[in-house]
């Protein structure tokens, strides 16, 4: 075995790990910071998302994206207090796991796990269509797994390295948001009050008020657009004093990421005096910059975008190789499996092989159109909803979350249920629309159902059972909440 890799030891029990490899508390709060904020790229939801509900709700995009703060900053609160409480690699899944069950972890795992592949090639292939955008003699396709290869070899860095790489694209990445937002401020055409009366190109370009269903969409997408800020729980265990750290940081992240997405919309629309040429263009922000400040200022705008989401790719892969090293250390797989996923590089403290097979993932999954990509990941916000919403009102009650020491809600139970309300609004809309919506809804719940069968009948009759492994004498047990109750 190469001396620069550390493996798990197994159990008597050849599929569960007891003694796995860990990871090392090399980053600061600012690394995490970085990281989440990168995972989050507010330039991708504003260029891709945001462009999306302008097109379809017209001027009425400023005022469904202030509303989407509100519930961006309910999903923060959800998220600081459950990663506070469970600041694992594995994000989300250990503290639901932890309170409602592990046929609840392998639920939520199931969830991060088949959508990050999509969700890792859907940037790469925006990658390639930016780039080929302003180079049309690059093939788009090379381009596209060009940008995977490039994004790994980051990631496979040292998580010290790879935080620098990804803060000093991160700052070139919020000098375009201010770009955007500065222009709109600059030049106001209209006022924001305006836009709580609506419009929209129709389809012979006339400007007209939108429907409720599309305003209805739009909201939904726009709350998807800003949501964010759970990325950091994934490095909970690569900070120092993770239960202090984490929640604060959620919360910092997800503000200046909802923030960062919304006000480049919201000035975009006020500042545009070209009402028809944007709501008419398929790149409507670029338009933006290039009406007041030239072409080459759109083109470089462009420019910007394309490093803003390899940076939010690299990220991605980053955030999910975590997530498939708690595969491994959780013993979800075969022992060569686990292995090999639950392996931490000894010199760089990397988990490479979580990494590489999350690579190799995203990169099958970038043989996919990108429609199907999208339509594989945007039902994620839904289950997740409903599931920490659910564990932080359980956890409440049991002490297991918001105990001294650790991060917790203010106004409890407020959060989590407008969290349940949220999750229902957000099924309801998805059912109802067939392009994208229901499709996405369908596969992840068959998706969950396969695995919670796997978890029944694999992983329950395995000695002992299965459930997320917690090594740290700190993580509060049912147990330790009883005894301090």
């Amino acid at each position: 075995m190469p001396e620069a890799v550390e493996n798990v030891a197994l159990s008597d029990h050849p599929d569960r790990p007891v003694s796995p490899a860990r990871l090392r508390r090399d980053l600061s709060s600012l690394g995490v910071l970085f990281l989440t904020l990168s995972a989050l790229s507010p330039v991708f939801s504003v260029y891709g998302l945001g462009g999306d509900v302008l097109q379809h709700t017209g001027t009425g995009a400023a005022a469904l994206f202030i509303g989407a703060i509100g519930a961006a900053l309910v999903w923060a609160a959800l998220y600081a207090e459950l990663g506070s409480a469970y600041p694992y690699a594995g994000g989300d899944y250990v503290g639901i796991g932890r309170i409602l069950g592990p046929w609840a972890a392998f639920a939520s795992l199931t969830i991060w796990a088949v959508t990050g592949g999509p969700y890792a090639a859907f940037m790469a292939k925006t990658i390639g269509v930016y780039v080929h955008d302003m180079l049309p003699a690059v093939p788009s396709q090379a381009v596209t797994y060009g940008s995977i290869a490039a994004a790994l070899a980051v990631a496979l860095l040292s998580v010290r390295a790879s935080a620098l790489v990804t803060g000093i694209f991160l700052a070139v990445e919020m000098l375009a948001i201010l770009a955007l937002i500065a222009a709109g401020a600059a030049h106001p055409a209209r006022s924001l009050g305006s836009t709580l009366h609506p419009l929209v190109l129709d389809a012979s370009g006339m400007l007209v008020p939108p429907s409720l269903g599309a305003l209805a969409l739009g909201g939904i997408t726009a709350v998807f657009a800003t949501m964010g800020g759970n990325q950091a729980i994934a490095f909970g265990e690569e900070i120092p004093d993770p239960h202090r750290r984490i929640g604060p940081i959620v919360l910092l992240a997800a503000l200046i990421g909802a923030l960062g997405t919304a006000l480049p919309v919201v000035f975009a629309v006020i500042g545009s005096g070209d009402l028809v040429g944007l709501l008419k263009s398929p790149a409507p922000f670029s338009t933006f910059i290039a009406s007041i400040a030239g072409p080459a200022a759109g083109r470089a705008l462009s420019a910007c975008v394309a490093l803003a989401v390899f940076n939010a790719l690299i990220a991605q892969i980053m955030f999910c190789g975590r997530l498939f090293f708690s595969l491994g250390r959780d013993g979800i797989f075969n022992p060569l499996a686990n292995r090999l996923l639950s392996s931490v590089h000894a010199r760089s403290g990397a988990p490479r092989g979580a990494t590489l097979v999350l690579g190799a993932f995203g990169a099958a999954c970038c043989l996919l159109d990108s429609h199907v990509l999208a339509v594989l990941s945007s039902g994620l916000v839904i289950f997740c909803l409903a599931l920490s919403s659910s564990a932080i009102l359980v956890g409440r009650s049991k002490r297991l979350t918001g105990i001294p020491g650790f991060w917790r809600a203010p106004l409890h139970p407020l959060a989590p249920l407008l969290g349940l309300l949220l999750a229902l609004v957000f099924l309801v809309a998805g059912l109802r629309d067939p392009e994208a919506g229901r499709p996405s809804i369908l596969f992840l719940a068959g998706c969950i159902a396969a695995s919670l069968l796997w978890h029944a009948l694999v992983l329950q009759r395995r000695p002992g059972g299965w459930t997320p492994r917690v090594d740290s004498p700190d993580i509060p047990t049912n147990a330790q909440a009883q005894r301090a109750s």
